[in-house]
């Protein structure tokens, strides 16, 4: 059956009631986006902090949109899923504007999304996002380590539990919104990393890296440090170390996600011999005002 276009969805608040609508439709749907991070969509959707709509037709769900929470007056579309019967870009539409409108009121500026599938494009100009970057992936294939120690002031470690706070206000520090890690995101990927690292000073921690696991090598899936010791080559060994650790497990491949715009630290993975591999995905966004 295919629903009229004419017929305006009605927008409602997600409730913990609709949970397994929204999980029948994510399975029976086409179009479905979910954000590439650290947690599954049920790891978040019944959070108060990660505002999730609904669009009806009668008692049919033909829509959902979901935003993560908040941060530095940025944040990212987590899901979009609309049905594949009926009217795609209304349903969209009718959703981003009541979206955008409760967005506005919790101070957000910056709104973004990762694209990974293309039947979203036209309706993401229809509602006024537009391309502004690309985010690239460089891959390194078994070749020796480039050995570098951190200054003589610094140690590495590996990450507590605890350490927690302290990497979020690191992430913070290090990247402009929309590219801060919420606080629970960071300890997530610290709990899923298989190694885990810290750069120490005077007894702060002034850096950190975070690596995974895959079938084929690892990923280093965060590598920051605070603004005002970068450029110590703190970054570097950090790195050199994670590769000398999984090397002792041999593991020897490895793959990095950057912006396209961030150069330096293309150049930074470059030296240790990662190359960019095609793999890319572009990032839409849209100021609201």
């Amino acid at each position: 059956m295919t629903l009229r276009s004419a017929v305006v969805p009605t927008v409602k608040p997600y409730e913990r009631r609709y949970r397994q609508a929204v999980r029948d439709l994510i399975f029976r749907s086409y179009r479905v986006h979910t954000h590439l991070d650290w947690q599954e969509v049920e790891d978040w959707l019944d959070s108060p902090d990660h505002p999730a709509l609904l669009a009806w037709v009668g008692d049919r769900l033909v829509g959902a949109l979901a935003a993560s929470a908040p941060l530095s007056s940025a944040c990212w579309l987590r899901l979009v899923v609309v049905s594949d019967f009926g009217d795609a870009g209304r349903a969209i539409s009718t959703l981003w504007q009541a979206m955008s409108e409760y967005l506005r009121m919790r101070g957000v500026r910056t709104v973004a999304l990762l694209i990974s599938r293309d039947w979203m494009l036209s309706h993401l100009r229809n509602i006024g996002f537009h391309p502004v970057e690309d985010i690239v992936t460089l891959a390194r294939a078994r070749q020796a380590v480039l050995d570098v120690a951190p200054p003589d002031d610094v140690f590495l470690r590996l990450i507590y539990p605890d350490d927690i706070d302290a990497l979020t206000a690191i992430d913070h520090a290090a990247f402009a919104p929309p590219w801060q890690m919420e606080r629970a995101d960071v300890r997530l990927a610290e709990k899923v990393s298989s190694i885990a690292t810290a750069a120490v000073r005077d007894g702060t921690i002034i850096g950190y890296s975070l690596y995974t696991v895959y079938v084929d090598g690892a990923h280093l899936a965060r590598l920051a440090v605070v603004p005002q010791a970068q450029g110590l080559g703190i970054a570097s060994a950090l790195i050199s170390d994670a590769l000398h650790r999984f090397a002792r497990r041999s593991i020897f491949t490895m793959t990095v996600n950057t912006q396209a715009s961030n150069t330096r630290s293309q150049q930074l993975y470059q030296r240790f011999g990662f190359v960019l591999n095609g793999f890319d995905l572009p990032v839409w966004m849209i100021d609201l005002v």
